[in-house]
């Protein structure tokens, strides 16, 4: 008896029921990519780095080195499991052509190097450590899409051809977000490019397990070692490999969550308006002694099997959704090695967010224990016509939320300010002076050029070096220091301003939270054996370099010079790209191993990948959007036709046609859009800057402000969002044709 009042129950209801199902699986599938694409990432990263057997430690390093001192500190040290000293050989891009296609305007090192015979292995499509044969050279993975290349095309570097024989998964340098990029080639063939290019060396480490690398990078330093270039650890190495893809996945979760949020409130009201359709039958059940559990378990029994369904719907199309959105991820790290893992999460977090649906049933249930018998049979409710307008107020207004914030984090990270949240002043040009000796010289010679050629509005040079902070409890430990005019060309501050004189030093965002400091605290800047006192005036926002780095105006005493780098800005009739050519020639004459790129194409270069799965999830969500406000706005405008269905069989009766009929409920839904499109707007800007500066933040990006594109968030946005609403009207009311005039007097003779 039960199931057939439950299975009449659902095809008596069909709209209901079918709409109950619909959001149910639309918010499971959002949900199950979200875990199957996590779980994807961060399963195939963590596999490839096992593979690969990626080092704890990396110290680059420019210049001569003493392979001798650096066994006899990994010798002695404890922590140390393997120590190796890999060469790398920096190539000029302009001398690299792939397929015929230069590699001048990458923005990437480019260099070749020989397989490692310990660690740090570079692997092929198949995560296999491979082997090289002289004239062949495997290329990295990122290139191959990006220039359409294919086993057996050539590659040229100066007058040397070789063969593509496969593509390479570097476990380092794998992401777009790592600034170099390494071409395997056979010791022969790296011995004949030598006198190419400039040969710097990773000098890599892995440790036991437990070691903290933190500990061991200040060891390294302590020793006196070589340490001329960046040093990068293991959970960097991970964070860069993660980001790119992570970033979409965190607004596909924002859209899960929005639209569980939808889907709770539209099951609850559909199912107060069924209970309240209900009353009488509900009262005759209980009048001839079924319980109120019995009655309120018939309910839940049906809500219960439409969650299964849409449980199973979701994560069917999330599993299918995920082979399509992974592609890329799979291509760069390859597969995962858990094959269940994947589906076991998605799997707990569809019944996780079908529990929150039907913990919610479960409560909007209570309804009829309020009921008495009675009640039940003679109660007349007042419709509930503010609830429904308001209902679709709020669902229209968190559609329109749903698509203005990946669209307005989308138009943020695409835009030219954005490169301040990376630590990158705004300037026009970036020239980078690395991997080269004698860096403090051929810097100041940039420097020379640059203050002597009339095209450049202005310009600044700033050096990095490595010093230790000592801290007032006494711990210490070493950073990358910046020196020099940090007021030319800003960064974003999130508190205070940018060191102006000795002894203000401005730390990252990041920085500051590990070391549990703030504006105005003290800390000890050492460079060798001299210390001075600083006086944090700034916190910034940085997400290179692991994002924890700091700023100074000046230095008593500068160390070892690690890297320059100037920024430019050119007078607005200056040809960028021709300037750039220029220079890139001139530092070439001159011996100068100097990158220069338009910063603007750095960005692009850097962060394409991000930003094109970023408009991937931002288009995923507009389209989600508008199909949950469609549905929503037919629903409901259908339990407005059959709440009124009486009143407009009288009207018809009374010679109304159906056209002005319709017309009405489309005038009543005016002000009810308006509102919810505004809510939405507002919410989105606001409410949503704040919600996609916590993530960022959580990346060093801090003091986070929207960039927004009013054309398409005050104008594309609501238009599709009228259009819709508009088209699910007109659906919802063609049940009006089918209202007979003669109905209102069915039952009144």
């Amino acid at each position: 008896m039960r199931k057939r009042m439950i299975w009449n129950d659902i095809m008596g209801n069909r709209l209901l029921s079918v709409t109950t199902w619909v959001f149910m699986a639309a918010s499971a599938f959002l949900f199950g990519l979200t875990c199957f694409l996590s779980v994807t990432l961060l399963g195939s990263v963590n596999t490839l780095m096992e593979e690969a057997q990626t080092p704890d430690f990396l110290q680059m390093h420019t210049g001569e080195i003493s392979e001798e001192e650096l066994t006899r500190f990994a010798e002695t040290n404890p922590d140390v499991h393997a120590f190796q000293v890999l060469r790398f050989l920096n190539l000029e891009n302009g001398t690299i052509f792939l397929n015929g296609q230069s590699l001048s305007d990458s923005t990437q090192d480019n260099g070749v190097c020989v397989q490692s015979k310990k660690f740090d292995f570079l692997l092929n499509l198949e995560n296999q450590v491979m082997e090289v044969s002289d004239g062949e050279i495997y290329v990295p993975v990122c290139y191959r899409q990006e220039y359409d290349l294919h086993t057996g095309d050539r590659v040229e570097i100066g007058d040397t051809s070789f063969e593509i024989a496969g593509f390479l998964r570097d476990s380092q340098m794998n992401s777009k977000m790592a600034s170099s990029k390494r071409f395997l080639v056979s010791e022969a063939d790296y011995m004949r490019l030598q006198k190419k290019g400039s040969e710097e060396y990773l000098i890599e480490f892995l440790l036991e397990d437990g070691a903290d690398v933190g500990v061991f990078a200040t060891e390294y330093t302590d020793a006196g070692l070589q340490a001329n270039g960046p040093a990068i650890t293991r959970p960097l190495i991970f964070m860069m490999n993660a980001l790119s893809d992570g970033l979409m996945i965190l607004v596909i979760l924002l859209a899960s969550v929005v639209l569980v949020l939808i889907a709770v409130l539209c099951i609850r009201f559909t199912l107060l308006t069924q209970l309240e359709k209900d009353r009488k039958e509900i009262g005759m059940l209980k009048a001839i002694g079924i319980s109120k559990r019995d009655i309120r378990r018939i309910y839940f029994i049906k809500f219960l099997g439409l969650s299964g369904l849409g449980a199973v719907t979701g994560l069917a199309f999330a599993a299918l959704t995920e082979k399509v959105v992974s592609s890329h991820m799979q291509e760069l790290y390859g597969p995962s090695q858990h094959t269940v893992i994947p589906l076991l999460v998605a799997s707990t977090g569809i019944l996780l967010t079908e529990g929150i649906i039907l913990f919610s049933i479960r409560r909007t249930l209570k309804h009829i224990e309020r009921l008495s018998a009675v009640e039940a049979l003679i109660g007349q409710q007042e419709r509930r016509k503010i609830g429904q307008n308001l209902i679709v107020v709020l669902v229209i207004g968190l559609g329109v939320f749903l698509m203005i914030l990946p669209q307005n984090l989308l138009s943020t990270i695409s835009s030219s300010a954005f490169v301040t949240y990376m630590g990158i002043g705004d300037a026009d040009i970036r020239m980078d002076i690395r991997q080269t000796d004698d860096i403090a010289g051929k810097t100041e010679q940039i420097e020379r050029i640059l203050s002597e050629d009339e095209r450049v509005k202005r310009f600044v040079t700033l050096h990095t070096s490595t010093c230790r902070i000592t801290l007032p409890d006494g711990s210490s430990e070493n950073m990358n220091v910046e020196q020099g005019d940090h007021t030319i060309f800003p960064v974003t501050y999130a508190e205070g301003s940018a060191p102006r004189k000795k002894g203000e030093i401005a730390l990252s965002y990041l920085c500051a939270e590990e070391l549990g400091m703030s504006v105005g605290d003290m800390l000890a800047l050492s460079v060798e054996d001299d210390k001075w006192e600083y006086r944090i005036c700034g916190i910034y926002s940085d997400i290179t370099n692991g994002g924890k780095t700091a700023k100074v105006a000046v230095l008593p005493k500068e160390g070892e010079l690690m890297w320059g780098i100037c920024y430019v800005s050119l007078e607005d009739q200056v040809e960028k790209e021709s300037w750039i050519l220029e220079y890139t020639d001139i530092a070439s004459d001159q011996g100068i191993s100097a990158q220069t790129v338009d910063i603007q194409e750095y960005v692009e270069d850097t962060y394409g990948q991000t930003i094109r799965e970023v408009r991937m999830a931002a288009r995923m969500a507009i389209l989600m959007a508008i199909l949950v406000i469609v549905v929503v706005v037919i629903l409901f405008t259908r339990l407005f036709i059959a709440r009124d269905r009486y009143d407009i069989s009288l009207q018809k009766a009374i010679g109304i046609a159906a056209r002005v009929i319709r017309t009405s409920y489309v005038i009543h839904y005016i002000p009810v859009v308006f509102i919810g499109i505004v809510a939405g707007v507002l919410s989105g800007n606001l409410l949503g800057e704040y919600v996609a500066g916590i993530l960022l933040k959580s990346l060093g990006a801090t003091g986070f402000h929207f960039q927004i594109d009013p054309w398409i968030v005050c104008g594309c946005i609501p238009g599709f969002t009228v259009a819709a609403v508009l088209c699910a009207i007109l659906i919802g009311l063609s049940e009006v044709k089918y209202i007979k005039a003669y109905e209102c007097c069915v039952g009144k003779e």
